[in-house]
C-alpha cells in the first residue's frame, strides 16, 4: 500500500481503508479548508471514478448545490418551525451563502456526499447535514453530531 497519493490540485492524500483522504484542502469552490475523500480506491491511490467524480463537482459546483438545495430545505423548515431566531427563507436558493462547507466525499460524479453545517444553527447545535447524492440526485439527508 501506498503511504499516500499526491493529487495535481487537492495535493496530497492518505489512506483510510480504501478510501484516500484529505482532512484540510483549500478548493476552488469553497473559501476555506475542508475534508475531502476519494472512495472505495485500492492500495495504489484513489480510483478512476472517484477522481473524474470530485473533478466533474469542483467544475460543476453551482450545479452540486442545485442538486442538494431541496434536501438542504427540508433540513431548514423545520428547523425554523421550532428555533426562534432562525432567518426566514422563502426558497431553497435563499439558503446559499449561509452554509459552512465541511466535506465532500466522492465515489462517482453521480454518487456523492457533500456535509454542511448551517450559520443559522444554534452555537450548541452541532449537528452537520449531509446530503447524499445518488444516481445523479439528491433525495435524503441525513443529520450527524
Amino acid at each position: 500500500m501506498e503511504d499516500t497519493f499526491v493529487h495535481s490540485r487537492l495535493g496530497e492524500l492518505y489512506p483510510e481503508d480504501v478510501d484516500w483522504q484529505a482532512d484540510e484542502v483549500s478548493v476552488p469552490f469553497y473559501k476555506t479548508p475542508i475534508a475531502v475523500c476519494l472512495a472505495a480506491g485500492s492500495d495504489d491511490g484513489p480510483s478512476e471514478a472517484a477522481l473524474s467524480g470530485y473533478d466533474w463537482i469542483e467544475s460543476h459546483w453551482q450545479e452540486v448545490l442545485g442538486l442538494i438545495q431541496n434536501q438542504a430545505f427540508d433540513f431548514y423548515e423545520p428547523y425554523a418551525d421550532a428555533v426562534a431566531g432562525v432567518p426566514a427563507f422563502d426558497s431553497p436558493e435563499q439558503l446559499w451563502g449561509t452554509e459552512t462547507l465541511l466535506s465532500v466525499r466522492v465515489f462517482t460524479k453521480d454518487d456523492f456526499t457533500v456535509t454542511m453545517r448551517f450559520t443559522w444553527q444554534k452555537d450548541q447545535d452541532l449537528h452537520e447535514i449531509t446530503f447524499h447524492v445518488e444516481d445523479g440526485r439528491c433525495e435524503t439527508h441525513s443529520v450527524d453530531g
